[in-house]
């Protein structure tokens, strides 16, 4: 055996990339392969919203991720028209307007924003961000096999050079796309809507800063004889993406049938424009029937592949790693039982099957997707369907207050919710409280749970705030258990007392601390 790690990571993009940086924070060493010989050179996904951005903050990378999303920060909204040139913005209609308002409601609920930032341009940040802190990143290097003990994982590498190099690892991680080979070397099946569109993107380069300047859009929907679908910003001044329906003879076209398109769909017969790239891709809808199959584990397309509505796929890409992170951090450490590892599965299937679900029924392509969002109809609260989900099994111990509210955003601290975010000081939100170990948030002067905290091995933090504290019921003598990944995990008006419900979570009566 030429090398040993504890975690393998198939896949170096949004989702293995970030899975890297997670584990490396929880201090588990990792090795991420990725067979390409850099990241993506498409942008695909741009919406990073503030779930995503609050992994991001709690990873240190705030500033990095600002910075590669600069270009596009003050591009926003959506246009319509026959050609780029001619599009306009919509009328705002009452019921466009309160969703715009609802959207609106969303900044105050978390300490991160919603970003647009091409992956193209997020991914390279993430893998510089890994190599630094020593995480063992290989891309030209492609996963060509592996085998599973109870024991462990022996996994076959190929480099670019052709050769064949075998790492042991004690568990591994399948980031490895749509058409995962992992997943289809277990055989996992998949369900859902399955194929939804044909679709076709043309990156190209002009420079529509004139042209574009004071209209500053996210996506424009194209209705035009030659071609219609949307244009998506890639940095606001010479990057575009033109995303269309195939069609066909689209293979055939060639580089000056290309351009013609583009400047008859962009409505400027002179324009000076370079095409970058072609890329067909399936707009479909693909849940694998199971996240995990012994010591292996999908996440990001793999597990889920859906149509591109705001980027969902990327952000539960994400959401699935910083669950399963912590989790495996825990097991390999010896602080939870390998039983932990089977509610990543619990959470995240149901979750990452109805996001799918929401995103196939509006969109096999961006401009249908359009139509969708400019139609002005909110069919869910935005802010409870990002920031109150509930699961509704896995690690953290019930209470007996029933499920929160889907129509609206009341989670009230209930066990299988992600903690509301309050300001505990200028810099630091009940949010940033979370990791990376187990926090039991109290009142102010509170001392019974202190005890109880230290004879468990938790943190203990006071929050000051009593809006908050009232927005999750802890009354003078409440307290919460929170996750390492922001989730309540116990709330004190459970029936089942503390140290049980860390029994419970955690698979035997362990600390729970660092």
């Amino acid at each position: 055996m030429n090398e040993r790690t504890q975690v393998l990571i198939s896949g170096g993009g949004v989702a293995g990339l970030t899975a890297a940086l997670l584990l490396q924070s929880h201090g588990v060493r990792a090795v991420l392969v990725e067979k390409h010989a850099s990241t993506s050179p498409q942008p695909k996904a741009r919406r990073f919203n503030h779930r995503s951005n609050e992994v991001f903050r709690a990873l240190g990378m705030s500033d990095a991720v600002a910075e590669a999303s600069a270009p596009l920060a003050s591009f926003a909204g959506m246009l319509t028209g026959p050609t780029l040139a001619e599009a306009k913005w919509p009328e705002i209609t009452p019921a466009m307007q309160a969703g715009i308002t609802q959207y609106g409601r969303m900044n105050d609920q978390s300490p991160a924003p919603s970003v647009l930032c091409p992956q193209d341009v997020l991914e390279p940040v993430l893998r510089r961000a890994a190599e630094d802190r020593g995480v063992s990143v290989r891309f030209s290097t492609e996963l060509v096999s592996f085998t599973q003990s109870p024991s462990g994982i022996t996994v076959a590498l190929r480099s670019a050079g052709g050769e064949v190099s075998e790492v042991a690892a004690d568990y591994l991680i399948a980031a490895d796309g749509a058409r995962s080979p992992v997943r289809e070397a277990l055989g996992i099946p998949r369900s859902g809507y399955g194929r939804l569109a044909d679709n076709l993107d043309i990156a190209f380069r002009a420079d529509l800063t004139d042209l574009v300047r004071d209209k500053k859009f996210n996506l424009c929907q194209i209705e035009n004889p030659a071609a219609s679908g949307a244009f998506v910003s890639v940095n606001g001044t010479d990057r575009w993406l033109f995303s269309t329906s195939d069609f066909a003879g689209s293979a055939t076209l060639g580089d000056d049938g290309w351009r013609d398109l583009l400047r008859t769909v962009v409505g400027v017969p002179d324009l000076d424009v370079e095409v970058l790239s072609l890329m067909p891709w399936e707009s479909g809808m693909y849940v694998a029937d199971r996240y995990a199959e012994g010591r292996v584990f999908l996440a990001g397309d793999a597990a889920h592949a859906m149509p591109p509505l705001a980027a969902a796929g990327a952000n539960a890409a994400i959401g699935d790693v910083h669950n399963l992170a912590w989790k495996l951090a825990a097991v390999l450490a010896g602080s939870a039982s390998p039983a932990l590892l089977d509610t990543y599965h619990a959470e995240r299937h149901p979750l990452g099957y109805a996001t799918a679900e929401f995103s196939s029924r509006v969109s096999g392509h961006l401009g249908t997707m359009i139509a969708s969002v400019t139609s002005g109809e909110v069919p869910v609260d935005p802010v409870a369907a990002l920031f109150g989900v509930q699961y509704d099994e896995g690690a953290f111990a019930p209470d007996t207050r029933g499920p929160a509210p889907s129509d609206h955003y009341a989670p009230g601290g209930r066990p299988g919710t992600r903690v509301p975010h309050a300001w505990v000081s200028p810099r630091v939100s009940t949010v940033d409280l979370a990791g990376p170990d187990f926090a039991l948030l109290t009142s102010p002067g509170e001392t019974h749970w202190t005890a109880t905290a230290h004879l468990l091995g938790l943190r203990t933090v006071p929050v000051p705030d009593p809006t908050w504290l009232a927005s999750v019921d802890l009354s003078p003598d409440g307290a919460l258990l929170l996750r390492p990944d922001a989730i309540v995990a116990w709330h004190w008006s459970s029936d089942i007392p503390l140290s049980d419900a860390c029994a419970r979570i955690l698979g035997h009566p362990a600390a729970v601390g660092g």
